[in-house]
């Protein structure tokens, strides 16, 4: 993988160059990409296929990108390594739009996508959800979130309260255990979360 990585950073031109995701199969929990990797506009498109090992969540499409990487930093690794917490609340006074938006918002500037929102609320992120009502549990968030979502909300009416969870874990069908060290493979707005990946030229 590192050198692929090597050969993107010196050769692929961001204005000509082309990355695109052309095949995707599953194996168990390993899934192998077939990348179609055109350097420069002039340049025949290389195949290369990356194997992903121990993945645990993916978003695919087919579009060509300008931009690929692999990364332990990944914002898209938070909701696997940082702790949850529960935001109970009370009191709601605050129209149902604006504390959608607010959540959202937030939401954007932890993660950058906005698509990520529906996975730690609760119900659906409709301005009839759960956003209008008096009372309830908001969502359960990683601590980032949550944290910017209490401090955002701290001079709107309504009351919020954070109940401490854990660290996230997987089921393995007869058992909790906690995520192996996972990494964050990113092309464009594609991405795969697993713990390795391996490239090789087809």
């Amino acid at each position: 993988m590192e050198y692929l990585l090597r050969r993107l950073e010196s050769e692929f031109d961001e204005a000509e160059g082309l990355i695109r995701i052309v095949d995707a199969d599953w194996y168990a929990d390993d899934l192998r990409i077939n990348l179609s990797i055109s350097m420069r506009e002039e340049t025949q498109p290389e195949i290369w296929e990356v194997s992903c090992a121990g993945v645990v969540e993916e978003r695919i499409a087919s579009v060509g990108e300008e931009t690929l990487s692999v990364s332990e930093e990944s914002a898209l690794l938070i909701p696997y390594r940082e702790s949850e917490v529960d935001l109970m609340f009370s009191e709601n006074h605050c129209d149902p739009a604006c504390l959608l938006g607010i959540l959202l918002s937030n939401c954007i500037e932890v993660f950058g996508r906005a698509e990520y929102l529906h996975r730690f609320l609760n119900l659906y992120p409709t301005v009839d959800g759960i956003v209008a009502s008096k009372y309830g549990t908001l969502g359960r968030f990683p601590r980032s979130l949550a944290d910017k979502i209490l401090q955002a909300l701290k001079e709107h009416p309504i009351r919020v309260n954070p109940l401490e969870g854990s660290i996230p874990k997987r089921w393995t069908g007869t058992e909790f255990i906690a995520y192996p060290t996972l990494k964050a493979l990113e092309v464009g707005a594609s991405y795969v979360i697993g713990e390795s990946f391996s490239a090789e030229r087809a």
